[in-house]
């Protein structure tokens, strides 16, 4: 069971990868600048199916490999993570095979000296509801400082010994001794998530105006939706976590079944992991898959800006004041690397949590 699941995670995550080229903007095409007229050139459809199939391929040779390992009892604890890095590590290379083929082909085409290269930018952008209110996080926060309270009011019903983690089949496997520092790692985890989260619905409206130059109407009405949706399904999500925690805290005061906290977790996961897949799917990035009625077609393409897309996925421009963009390859947004700023978040995002696991493993 316990293998089944790990494997429909891992299938989802392969499932997004695979049908990459399918939800990026048709103005660009791993990771490089085209016409949208373009996206249906028989070359480019070509390399879109090869990179589909090279990906599903090697997914199944992954999951052959953990089935391999679990079947011979040779699979480590460790075994599953490692597996999903190896892949997406790889997953890159096969990228940048495809990044260099795109390249290629935009020189020999030469689209970008036959077209005309516009910026279209809307000056009423942000006055537009791009996204739901970080009011809705009260919500949030009221489970977080419920649960805080909860921890504290009732201290003395938790036992002197806490199961801190389960296998499948509900044995615990670590434990840790009661004490103020012990009992205030989940909710201390909640308030993380939850800044998290505010963080995430923050930057999708800040993030950089990206419109397509071919059709400005039409892609000014998909971003502003594209932006409204990932913000509906942040706040959803980050929902879910943080009740998934305060189930498990609540489990330490009073008799929870360990099954249902453990399918729980898991088939919240699953359910943000698919719902992350069919809204990529269903939306495309910059909401480029979503129907709308067209504005009057322009004969231009989109400002060409590869010179400052490294391997077409880090964005690196000292001239651009903007700090949050949208991805090129994927579904999603990305950071100006050259801005200082997003770089000092980013450390914030990565050294919070290694500080609190210091902290709380004493």
């Amino acid at each position: 069971m316990e293998s089944a699941i790990l494997l429909i995670i891992f299938g989802l995550v392969a499932g997004i990868m695979a049908v990459t080229p399918y939800i990026t903007r048709k103005t660009e095409s791993f990771g490089v600048t085209i016409p949208e007229q373009e996206y249906t050139d028989p070359a480019l459809k070509k390399l879109r199916k090869q990179y589909a199939a090279a990906s599903i391929i090697l997914s199944m040779l992954i999951i052959a490999a953990i089935l391999i390992l679990v079947q011979t009892a040779q699979m480590p604890e460790t075994g599953f993570g490692l597996a999903v890095i190896a892949y997406i590590i790889i997953e890159f290379f096969v990228y940048l095979y495809f990044h260099k083929k795109m390249k290629t082909l935009k020189t020999e085409r030469n689209w970008t000296s036959v077209k005309k290269q516009t910026i279209i930018i809307d000056p009423k952008f942000r006055q537009q509801k791009l996204t739901v209110s970080n009011a809705w996080f009260i919500f949030h926060a009221v489970i977080v400082a419920g649960t805080f309270a909860m921890t504290y009011i009732f201290y003395d019903r938790i036992p002197d010994r806490i199961a801190m983690h389960y296998t499948f089949g509900g044995t615990p496997t670590d434990w840790k001794d009661k004490s103020y520092r012990t009992v205030f790692e989940i909710p201390a985890v909640q308030l993380v998530v939850l800044a998290l989260f505010i963080w995430i619905n923050t930057m999708i409206e800040k993030s950089k105006q990206q419109l397509n130059a071919a059709n400005p109407e039409k892609s000014l009405e998909q971003n502003i939706r594209f932006r409204r949706r990932w913000s509906s399904f942040t706040v959803i999500a980050g929902f879910i976590l943080i009740f998934i925690f305060f189930a498990v805290q609540l489990s330490f005061i009073i008799p929870l079944p360990v099954t249902f906290l453990l399918y729980g977790s898991i088939g919240a996961v699953l359910l943000i992991v698919a719902g992350a897949m069919f809204l990529s799917v269903t939306t495309g990035q910059g909401g480029s898959r979503i129907r709308t009625g067209s504005g009057p077609a322009q004969n231009g393409i989109h400002y060409d800006d590869d010179q400052y897309w490294k391997l077409g996925v880090f964005y690196y421009n000292k001239n651009d004041p903007s700090i949050w963009i949208e991805k090129r390859f994927g579904s999603g947004w990305t950071m100006n690397f050259a801005h200082p700023l997003g770089w000092t978040i980013l450390i914030l995002i990565l050294v919070i949590p290694i500080l609190l696991t210091i902290f709380f493993s004493k």
